[in-house]
């Protein structure tokens, strides 16, 4: 293996992070240099699917630690799996909300995400934490195509769709909205009882829907949330839960737009 393939990516997901804010409200990063350190890292040992043959997810952590991390909304990755997925979904909203969406390499990280998740038979929770799903929520979100039926460019040849039963290998041809009409499905679901969603701030599943147009299933789902909120009784350090009241502003200003209160 080269020394290349065994560098590690210990800030990529710090610089994602702190990216973030200014490429999901204004479209940009100041340095897309910084773009490039995070698409370096694709395709690297440590990356989630990188045993069983996926080369185009992005590696956030040495293949030899135990890998955790923590959202700015306060919760905490499940495991070493969930946090290696979480942390590959971080860096492709990033690329995406910054305007990467037409390079080919950003398009497989997503396509890798989206198998690996919302293509799965057999399961509401998709084979993954409702954390990891809560986050993926943002690929939709960011995808100026989620409404296409343009057929998705998935690359079914890992051995990773040959090693469980949870992907039919009869049908393996998913569009942009096949995608999007599961994970609306999902979060009506989800947001229809606190408990199917454990460990994961209502917050965290309101951010992307507010971006995700004029669906009824939307409308209903920020509601079902908006009615939870008051009960949940969430706590958080302050951090968090300052990020969490910025989200509760912006899902208030939406509903004064949207005629509800």
């Amino acid at each position: 293996m080269s020394e290349n393939e065994n560098r590690a990516q210990p800030d990529v997901i710090e610089l994602a992070l702190r990216l973030w804010p200014q490429a999901r409200d204004h479209g940009t990063v100041d340095d897309p240099e910084d773009l490039d350190h995070l698409l370096q890292s694709q395709g690297l040992a440590g990356a989630t699917g990188h045993n069983c043959g996926q080369r185009s997810t992005f590696s956030c952590f040495p293949p030899d630690v135990e890998a955790e991390l923590s959202l700015p909304t306060g919760e905490q990755s499940e495991s070493d799996d969930s946090a290696r997925f979480i942390g590959h979904l971080l860096l492709t909203r990033t690329l995406l909300a910054a305007g990467l969406s037409i390079d080919e390499r950003v398009t497989a990280a997503m396509c890798d995400a989206y198998a690996v998740s919302w293509t799965t038979v057999g399961g509401g929770h998709h084979q993954q934490s409702p954390l990891a799903l809560a986050v993926s929520l943002w690929l939709v979100a960011m995808d100026p195509d989620n409404s296409s039926d343009r057929p998705l460019p998935i690359d079914w040849s890992a051995d990773c769709f040959r090693e469980h039963d949870y992907w039919d290998s009869d049908y393996q041809l998913f569009s942009h909205y096949d995608i999007r009409e599961r994970v609306l499905d999902w979060v009506m679901y989800v947001t229809a009882d606190p408990q199917r969603h454990a460990g994961v701030s209502v917050w965290t599943l309101v951010e992307p829907l507010l971006r995700m147009g004029q669906d009824s299933r939307v409308g209903m789902a920020l509601g079902q949330a908006l009615e939870a909120s008051g009960a949940t009784g969430e706590r958080a350090p302050a951090a968090a839960m300052l990020e969490r009241n910025r989200i509760a502003g912006l899902l208030r200003e939406y509903m004064a737009q949207n005629g509800s209160s």
